[in-house]
């Protein structure tokens, strides 16, 4: 079993950067999100983005928890996936967060590694979107959804804790 974090809205704080390259004060102001997010194509965005004050708590815990056992399962922008793949994965090595190689996915299939290939064995994906958990469920994963700037980061480690030892 595999632990996965998404990255941005879980420990990477994408929305602020968002409306803070865009001039705005939340992200809902931009007017036209859909050219907006274009616009982020073939630049250095995301390695602009500044962590969330619980990023260090949540990693920590998951590597305690998991030892070599978790990951990064985050999504590329849309016609950008090896540029904006870069960006993220030099964002993890700036703030000393990255995961062993083999368990660094970026995606915008998630689903595709909500179990182990191996045993079928379901992995966990704690991400914010509900899409993205869905899909993870739907395809035999555990998917446990959790936004850094809305849900307690001591209930996702409690949750956290019953899920990965009982499923171990």
């Amino acid at each position: 079993m595999k632990l996965y974090l998404d990255m941005d809205g879980v420990i990477a704080n994408f929305f602020d950067a968002f409306a803070k390259r865009f001039g705005k004060e939340h992200w809902k102001m931009i007017e036209n999100k859909e050219k907006a997010i274009v616009e982020l194509q073939g630049t250095d965005f995301f390695n602009t983005i500044e962590p969330y004050p619980t990023t260090d708590k949540l990693v920590g815990f998951v590597q305690d928890l998991a030892g070599d056992n978790w990951g990064i399962c985050s999504s590329p922008l849309r016609g950008d996936r090896d540029n904006s793949a870069y960006w993220k994965r030099r964002w993890l090595e700036r703030h000393f967060i990255m995961p062993p190689i083999k368990n660094l996915i970026f995606t915008g299939m998630k689903e595709k590694h909500a179990t182990c290939r191996l045993d079928g064995q379901p992995n966990i994906l704690v991400d914010d979107k509900p899409d993205n958990i869905g899909r993870w469920i739907n395809k035999g994963g555990i998917g446990i959804r959790y936004q850094a700037n809305e849900d307690s980061l001591e209930e996702l480690m409690t949750t956290l804790k019953k899920v990965y030892k009982k499923s171990n």
